[in-house]
């Protein structure tokens, strides 16, 4: 779940790459989302159905794979914007996603069934400190981060703003 606090994350890395569209950046903070996509597309991993068991999403949301894909995607971030700064902080806005799904799951708020993130592959530790499992948390939360997200990127660009302009 924790979808305004991905947003948040992506808002708030603009004023450490400049350079970087904050779209990217946004993009960047959902990636673990668009992988599990690929990977259901795929049948890699199944999509979760109310009631079930909830099926590990090891390839997408596993910490081992959210720590490749968060290399991956910051090296390759890096090359294309030919500066290891920024490889360095779109990786950690990818890897953001683990952190904050950590917090939250298992999410039994809004996903009864959740028991957690893999640490690797199937049959492997599921963790989480299980911050959503009660919707007062995941409002405040969301929104509280959004907030905070947003100001962060706002104050920048009128700090930016008011640089040129003077």
């Amino acid at each position: 779940m924790a979808a305004l606090a991905h947003l948040a994350v992506g808002l708030a890395a603009k004023p450490l790459v400049p350079k970087v569209n904050v779209g990217y950046l946004i993009l960047g903070a959902y990636a673990l989302d668009v992988v599990w996509l690929g990977c259901y597309l795929t049948g890699l991993e199944p999509f979760p159905k109310p009631g079930a068991p909830a099926l590990e999403p090891i390839y997408s949301h596993g910490l081992f794979m959210g720590v490749v894909w968060s290399m991956l995607f910051g090296a390759i971030a890096g090359w294309l914007g030919k500066s290891r700064l920024t490889g360095v902080v779109f990786g950690l806005v990818v890897f953001s996603h683990w952190l904050l799904d950590f917090i939250t799951h298992p999410m039994t708020a809004v996903a009864p069934s959740d028991t957690g993130l893999p640490l690797l592959f199937q049959g492997s530790p599921l963790v989480g400190l299980g911050l959503y499992r009660t919707k007062l948390a995941v409002s405040l939360c969301e929104f509280g981060s959004l907030a905070v997200g947003a100001a962060i990127y706002v104050w920048w660009r009128l700090r930016r703003r008011a640089a040129v302009a003077g």
